[in-house]
């Protein structure tokens, strides 16, 4: 893997096919899929990859049953459509999940006509999931004892996927996957504006990380025939700093969730309808329960976790749960929160320097959750808008059929996305066997070896190699997970895996790592996390001398970007 110095000093150097400002959802599954069918990729994002919206869901694969009322059939059609395919092509990381939506007396909808929208939903799925289930309330509380049942008019279980391991990681899955096909990928990396210029475009780039440098210094320009925005929630203003007229923009809907403690034995996702009319969730996450989502309309993609959603989130779950205590704020061990960037048109008034589009029509609870790339054939300039973590596999074939359209040399790759088949699966499973590698997870009750391939895919093969040659780095970050905070480290991380990350996925601060690339922050808590001994070891192992000063920029929040201020100019 090359290193961030030679990242940037090619990303200059060349004349790329495409590149691709933003590493979220939506711009992993571009580069993924453009270098999959042999463009020239170079990727850019002013943050960690999958640091935003992307790190930020349910964690859940859907097809969007709750888009049946607003009657946008063909929206759920292809969300349908590319979750069976995840689910066919991820298997160790994308599983069926049951869902048990209960109908509240007064609801708006009988409960015969929710089923029935249920079999509908199985009917766009082309009956690849378990069928739909109608139970009455003494059904349901036979079935779900937790489930407050008492104003209930009944319940429809049915089925759609989830994401073993967190977002931001399935992520990052498509980033390496990228790099494997030569793809030139740099998080920390700002685009500050780009411009059409003898054919190319040419881009402002400023390094985050170059700390003690100039701006100027840390200043390039990487050039590129053809150019992808997919920076979300940031599109619109991107394309307001580099001057470019856009036929669309964004409307922002912040969603949050809470994770707790583990409050229900349920193996499936508990669903009800919130006071606010949509969908709720109580989702398994280990030996942890997450909750959400709330649809707010906001005006920045700049949001945050405010006391008012963190108490809707509570109040919906405890009256709709029996609990033995409610929930309280205390409870809480973290926290998501992320703005939905949701495509309207309108846009080239406020492009070109007019008035700003009306934002304050519609109502983003019923709003259109479809994603629009919109494309500029003069200039091969691409613009993502909307898109959410199971259109993926749509936006990805989309990007490169418009790239191709633009005359650029590529081909048909229908394999650019999945993980290695069950062959070299079982071959892995053999070979760490024959090694006498028998750990178990007993956080995820799971063998080590299921999950290492579940994370790293053929590279597990490499953490294999490195533990058989140094067989002290099969040892545990967390010494024990009987007790204290490591009890809700679901990743049981072995030592191997540090020195993989150090060396494979990027990471930059202790963040990335322990947020991002894991889910440890996010089933542990932050505060217990910092009051662990086994952090210092991560840090150590990560950032050798810098460890420290990591730990106290993770402790105190502190931005590792150069620039003070994200918005200005690194030129």
């Amino acid at each position: 893997m090359l290193q961030r110095q030679q990242v940037l000093e090619q990303l200059e150097s060349r004349v790329h096919d495409v590149l691709i400002i933003g590493g979220g959802i939506n711009g992993a599954a571009a580069a993924a899929a453009a270098s999959g069918g042999g463009a020239q990729v170079a990727l850019v994002d002013s943050k960690d990859v999958g640091s935003q919206t992307s790190a930020n869901s349910s964690n859940l694969i859907w097809g969007g049953i709750k888009y049946l009322e607003n009657g946008d059939v063909r929206l759920v059609n292809e969300l349908c459509r590319c979750r069976n395919q995840l689910l066919q092509k991820y298997p160790s990381r994308i599983r069926e999940m049951r869902f048990l939506a209960t109908i509240p007396a007064g609801f708006r909808k009988p409960p015969w006509m929710v089923y029935a929208g249920a079999w509908l939903y199985w009917l766009f799925g082309r009956g690849q999931t378990q069928i739909p289930l109608l139970m009455g309330p003494q059904t349901l509380t036979a079935n779900e004892t937790m489930v407050n049942a008492d104003h209930a008019r009944g319940a429809v279980e049915y089925s759609d996927a989830w994401l073993v391991d967190n977002d931001a990681r399935f992520t990052f899955d498509f980033i390496k996957s990228a790099m494997r096909r030569r793809a030139l990928v740099a998080n920390y990396t700002r685009a500050e504006q780009s411009w059409y210029q003898d054919g190319l475009w040419h881009t402002r780039i400023c390094d985050q990380l170059a700390s003690g440098q100039s701006n100027k210094s840390a200043s390039r320009i990487v050039r590129s025939r053809a150019l992808v925005n997919a920076t979300g929630p940031w599109v619109d203003g991107y394309h307001r700093h580099s001057q470019q007229v856009s036929q669309h923009h964004h409307v922002f809907s912040k969603g949050i969730h809470l994770v707790v403690p583990k409050i229900t034995e349920a193996e499936r996702v508990l669903a009800f309808f919130a006071s606010d009319g949509r969908l709720f969730f109580v989702i398994p996450m280990g030996n942890r329960t997450c909750i959400g989502t709330t649809d707010t309309r906001v005006d920045s993609p700049e949001a945050v976790v405010t006391d008012e959603d963190r108490q809707f989130v509570l109040d919906n779950v405890n009256q709709r749960l029996k609990l033995s205590m409610p929930l309280q704020a205390s409870d809480v061990l973290s926290e998501r929160c992320g703005v939905r960037p949701l495509a309207v048109s309108g846009g080239a008034a406020l492009l070109s320097g007019g008035a700003a589009p009306d934002r304050e029509s519609g109502n983003v609870q019923t709003m259109s959750r479809r994603h629009i790339i919109e494309a500029d054939p003069h200039s091969k300039r691409l613009s993502i808008f909307g898109g959410k973590l199971t259109d993926c596999i749509n936006v990805g074939n989309e990007v490169c059929d418009q790239l191709k359209a633009f005359g650029l040399a590529m081909h048909h790759n229908p394999d650019w996305f999945g993980e290695a088949d069950e062959k070299q699966r079982q071959a892995f499973y053999q070979t760490a066997a024959d090694a006498g590698l028998n750990d178990w997870c007993e956080c995820l009750n799971e063998p080590l070896t299921q999950r290492w391939w579940r994370r790293y895919g053929m590279d597990a093969f490499v953490l294999l190699e490195r533990v058989q040659q140094q067989p002290e780095l099969l040892g545990k970050v967390f010494p024990s997970v009987e007790s204290g905070p490591e009890q809700a480290a679901l990743d049981d991380i072995r030592l191997v895996e540090l020195a993989y990350a150090r060396d494979h996925e990027m990471v930059a601060t202790l963040e990335d790592f322990v947020r991002r690339r894991t889910m440890m922050e996010l089933t542990i808590g932050k505060q217990a996390l910092l009051a662990s001994d086994a952090l210092k070891v991560i840090a150590e192992q990560l950032f050798g001398s810098d460890a420290e000063a990591q730990l106290q920029a993770y402790a105190h929040g502190h931005s590792v970007t150069s620039c003070a201020d994200s918005r200005a100019s690194c030129s």
